[in-house]
């Protein structure tokens, strides 16, 4: 079934230009959007989207921790341009693909967002789902690859955000410095 749902993304693939080269985009570059959304959210200034971002930046960093020193090694599951005869669209390391990193950091973003900012982090699902849809077609990743990253990142970011009150005051550490160092530049701004 795996390979199975591979083949139909990945044979609608060198057919349009266009959409070949959007999902190129999406496979590639949507987190860096995800990303963006992130540093907006802190340079807003609110302690609450403050907290959001750092808690957001720490679920990735554990679900990308696990996959990559722990469940990548193990299961060791190599990429379908490995196995089989694929439309790739962009290059990639031959290294395994299970769970997918770009997938684990999208949706530890969207899920961390979608606890606490529903309609955003709905956005955020939506864009990590394209990201998971697009690795596909593009060749690199088999389904089961973005399905074990959303389940790693469903789980690292439930439960970042409910342990989230015993860990308050390392964000608020960040935070207190963030805002120690930007009053200083505007005060040396304002001289």
């Amino acid at each position: 079934m795996n390979y199975s749902i591979f083949q139909f993304l990945n044979n609608l693939a060198e057919h349009y230009d266009w959409i070949d080269d959007l999902m190129e985009i999406f496979a590639q570059d949507i987190v860096w959007i995800m990303l963006a959304v992130l540093v907006w959210l802190w340079f807003t200034g609110k302690e609450a989207n403050q907290k959001l971002v750092f808690f957001s930046f720490l679920s990735a960093s554990v679900a990308l921790l696990i996959a990559s020193l722990i469940i990548s090694p193990e299961v060791n599951h190599a990429r379908p341009f490995v196995e089989h005869q694929v439309h790739q669209l962009i290059p990639h390391a031959a290294d395994a693909s299970f769970p997918s990193d770009h997938a684990t950091l999208a949706f530890s973003i969207a899920f961390s967002l979608l606890w606490v900012k529903r309609k955003l982090g709905v956005v955020m699902l939506g864009l990590a789902v394209l990201t998971g849809i697009a690795r596909v077609y593009v060749g690199v990743h088999y389904p089961g690859d973005i399905v074990g990253a959303m389940a790693l990142s469903l789980s690292t970011s439930l439960i970042v955000f409910l342990v989230r009150g015993y860990l308050d005051s390392i964000p608020l550490f960040f935070i207190r410095i963030y805002r120690k160092i930007t009053s200083r530049i505007l005060h040396v701004h304002d001289k």
